[in-house]
């Protein structure tokens, strides 16, 4: 039976063929009207040595396969995310609209052919199956994207890959990697438990992102130097690197950083973003960090790992999610300083931002905070969020004449000075799931629902 169908298939492929033939000779010789670009396609691909290649390979395994042809009936996707610091291989998008992603979900390989009919982006997912001889033959795409790949080998060989721009690679039991030896690379996600070892990573000369998530022993010095890295997510495990030394780095996330990981990241003077997952290492929090930083976020630290912020003249935004956070850190010599989170955590009081009066957004949202006090000198608030906290009363709070959304839902919030919040007549103030909304009168709850629309009139 399946012998038949591939001889199903074959035959199908010769039919398609010759209709081809005929359409070109016809439309060619009778000047009859120009082929669609559908019809336009389908020649170029039945014609292609490389699309028959891979259109019999795959049948050989079982493998769907899909091709689209570069302006006529599909096109390579955006590039770029909406953040800057998104990296990803880019999709093909159809000439219907419809967007084909490497996905873990649907089970195809989906090529985009040229006019010349080579082949040039290459995606595949959901446990498609993929042979060496199929991934020979996609030697020329510029952009390749594998999640969740049935691959029919342990050694992922893209060395000889010449135009290879980005790469994704996400699961899938491979355990050798081996990237393009002429170090073709600009973007590249690598994500792999099974993954031991990666050649060619420090041949790789113009790679600007990198996000590397492999096992313990891939070996992270043949990193250091790189002078093309501008941004890099990593994790860190047994490995160290000395992170110093990509000189021209402008984000970072770092995944269970160590205190010797990070400890001359101060060096970094071009680093702008730096963002730090489970950052549980005590030795962190003796570290300085560049004066160059903007942003900076902390994801479930560990109380005794935070480093004192003082002063980053370039700091605009700071966050704190998660873990144990009883007080505020040293936070000093910030002054552009607008941004300030500390989420569930388990903060008591504000104590030590009074000081901070450049600061505009403030969000302290599932702590235990019954005491608010410090925000009182702040006067260039815009925002106060202090939803799921044990804040009890809401009384003045200072002059704050920008203030424009103050967030108590979920809070404790028992009562309201009402002659205090007339004095904030353009802010928004939500009390939704607190006992005072439960309890209030209808007289009072329509004060709050009421003050911020008779402030916009």
């Amino acid at each position: 039976m399946k012998n038949k169908s591939k001889l199903t298939r074959r035959c199908n492929q010769i039919v398609f063929s010759f209709i081809a033939l005929v359409l070109i000779t016809f439309s060619s010789l009778l000047q009859a009207s120009p082929l669609s670009k559908e019809e336009q396609a389908h020649v170029i691909i039945v014609t292609s040595p490389t699309a028959q290649k891979l259109q019999k390979l795959a049948d050989d395994i079982g493998t769907d396969i899909y091709f689209y042809v570069e302006g006529l009936t599909g096109k390579t996707g955006g590039k770029i995310g909406r953040s800057e610091g998104v990296i990803f291989v880019p999709s093909i998008i159809t000439s219907d609209g419809d967007r084909i992603s490497s996905t873990a979900s649907i089970p195809k390989i989906t090529v985009l052919l040229n006019e010349s009919g080579e082949a040039i982006h290459a995606i595949s997912g959901g446990r498609a199956k993929l042979s060496k001889e199929i991934l020979f033959n996609l030697m020329d795409v510029e952009y390749l994207g594998l999640w969740g790949v049935d691959f029919r080998f342990e050694h992922l060989n893209l060395s000889l890959f010449t135009k290879l721009k980005r790469l994704r690679v996400t699961g899938g039991e491979i355990k050798t990697l081996s990237l393009p030896k002429y170090g073709t690379l600009t973007y590249a996600i690598i994500e792999s438990g099974t993954l031991v070892n990666i050649n060619y990573l420090s041949q790789q000369k113009i790679l600007q992102y990198l996000y590397l998530n492999a096992k313990e022993s891939i070996d992270y010095k043949y990193l250091e130097k790189n002078e093309s890295l501008t941004h890099l997510i990593l994790m860190l495990n047994i490995q160290t690197i000395a992170i110093e030394t990509l000189i021209n780095l402008k984000e970072v996330t770092l995944y269970n950083p160590k205190g010797n990981d990070i400890e001359n990241i101060s060096k970094l003077n071009k680093l702008k973003y730096l963002t730090l997952k489970w950052p549980e290492d005590r030795g962190i929090s003796t570290v300085k960090l560049p004066k160059s930083l903007e942003i900076l976020m902390i994801m479930n630290p560990h109380r005794y790992s935070l480093m004192p912020l003082v002063n980053l003249p370039n700091l605009k935004e700071v966050t704190f999610n998660g873990g144990d956070i009883t007080q505020v850190p040293i936070l000093e010599d910030l002054p552009q300083l607008e941004t300030l989170e500390i989420s569930d955590s388990k903060l008591t009081s504000l104590d030590g931002i009074e000081k901070l009066t450049s600061l505009k957004y403030v969000r302290f949202e599932k702590n235990e905070i019954t005491d608010i006090s410090a925000l009182f000198p702040l006067e260039n608030l815009i925002e106060i969020d202090l939803s799921d906290s044990k804040f009890k009363r809401l009384e003045y709070i200072g002059k704050k004449p920008h203030l424009d959304i103050l967030k108590l839902s979920d809070s404790e919030l028992e009562s309201v000075d009402f002659d205090a919040i007339a004095k904030y007549p353009y802010c928004s103030i939500s009390i939704e799931f607190t006992p005072f909304e439960m309890n209030a009168s209808d007289d009072d709850l329509d004060k709050i629902y009421n003050l911020w629309e008779k402030g916009h009139l």
